[in-house]
């Protein structure tokens, strides 16, 4: 009779682990430290890549218009965030631009209108969803070609614009047809949609340098608008599609694409199991014996116990034809209808306490080999 026996010990790790040296934490955090400070100590004069950001040299951005104003005699102020507005007086002469019209929400548009009503204009240029979204109108397509002014307006009306196609606003204005206009003005308050005319690679050419000029030259000074979306309310804070770049989405489902292309280049079908000759053919009955030796040395007799229990069940679960996951009960009833046993009896068996000793553990395997002789017999 062989028994079984398996335990696992951890043994305690007595090695003193080296302290690490904090040196390098130190390092990291003076270098981030001074990073911090530069960054806050040069921001005010840093150019920007906002488009048609005033400090923006780049090809969108509005630097050269600003510069070109300042030539002309006309001052530039550039406020950025709504507090830093509220705290300029905006007067009669003054122009008030605002370039990322997007960056507003209802809440700090009403107190951008209030604070800008003795203003001699308003403007709102930028993308023309969010320009129609500020003065309330709709969009429409805008088809590209050379426009003239078509409007009664003064400040535009003996230009042409050279419109590149996208969305415009659906309103009386200038530069457009069919009721969908790059240029509108309600009273005081002027949109352009697009804004690209006052943009820096724009700005040499006639029409839109006029324009330009035209539109936040008005006044004596321009103060120009920057909104940071951290002055909006929590309860109304930007949508986190307007937070994101627009190239994200399209980046995200070129990844997409590409690693499904990848897994269907490189992925490998599952396909049937291939057997193996094994290098060396181990006897069940020299492997079982040699567990065995390993489980007494481990002493452990309550795993041996059940494992004999467990294995004789299965035994009997096959011989009396029961299903594999019936229940005990079950069981006990059909072995002691087959062997005349009482039932308390072989639930004793099939379910025994823990053995404390290796005379109990034999003891155990030997009567759970007579029942199973038993109920083969029947």
């Amino acid at each position: 009779m062989t028994y079984a026996a398996a335990t696992a010990a951890l043994a305690p790790d007595g090695l003193d682990r080296p302290r690490r040296s904090r040196t390098p934490w130190l390092l990291g955090a003076l270098v981030l430290l001074v990073l911090v400070v530069v960054t806050v100590l040069g921001r005010d004069g840093a150019a920007t890549g906002t488009p048609l950001d005033p400090d923006n040299p780049g090809p969108d951005g509005a630097r050269a218009l600003a510069r070109v104003l300042e030539r002309e005699g006309v001052e530039v102020a550039v406020v950025r965030g709504q507090e830093a507005l509220l705290e300029r007086r905006v007067g009669e002469q003054d122009t008030v631009v605002v370039t990322a019209p997007e960056d507003l929400v209802p809440t700090t548009q009403r107190r951008l209108e209030r604070h800008a009503a003795r203003a001699a204009a308003l403007v709102y240029a930028g993308e023309a969803d969010a320009v129609a979204e500020r003065l309330d109108l709709d969009t429409a397509p805008l088809r590209d070609g050379t426009r003239p002014a078509r409007c009664a307006d003064p400040l535009a009306g003996d230009l042409a614009l050279r419109v590149r196609g996208g969305l415009g606003l659906e309103a009386p204005g200038c530069f457009g047809v069919d009721g969908t206009v790059a240029l509108t003005r309600d009273g005081t308050t002027w949109g352009l949609a697009g804004g690209s005319v006052l943009a820096n690679e724009h700005v040499t050419r006639a029409g839109a340098a006029a324009l330009g000029l035209r539109l936040l030259g008005q006044g004596d000074r321009v103060v120009w608008y920057v909104p940071d979306l951290a002055d909006a309310p929590v309860d109304e804070g930007s949508a986190l599609g307007a937070l994101l770049p627009p190239a994200l989405l399209p980046s995200l489902l070129l990844l997409g694409a590409a690693t499904v292309a990848l897994v269907l280049w490189r992925g490998r079908r599952f396909g049937p199991l291939a057997t193996e000759p094994l290098p060396v053919v181990v006897r069940a009955a020299e492997s079982t014996h040699s567990r065995g030796r390993l489980y007494r040395r481990a002493g452990d007799r309550a795993h041996a116990a059940t494992a004999l229990v467990t294995a004789t069940r299965r035994r009997l679960h096959a011989r009396l034809r029961l299903p594999t996951d019936a229940p005990l009960e079950a069981l006990v009833a059909a072995v002691a209808a087959r062997t005349g046993r009482r039932t308390d009896e072989v639930t004793a068996l099939l379910r025994p306490p823990s053995p404390t000793d290796d005379t109990q553990l034999v003891d155990l395997g030997q009567r759970l080999h007579d029942l199973e002789d038993e109920v083969h017999r029947a």
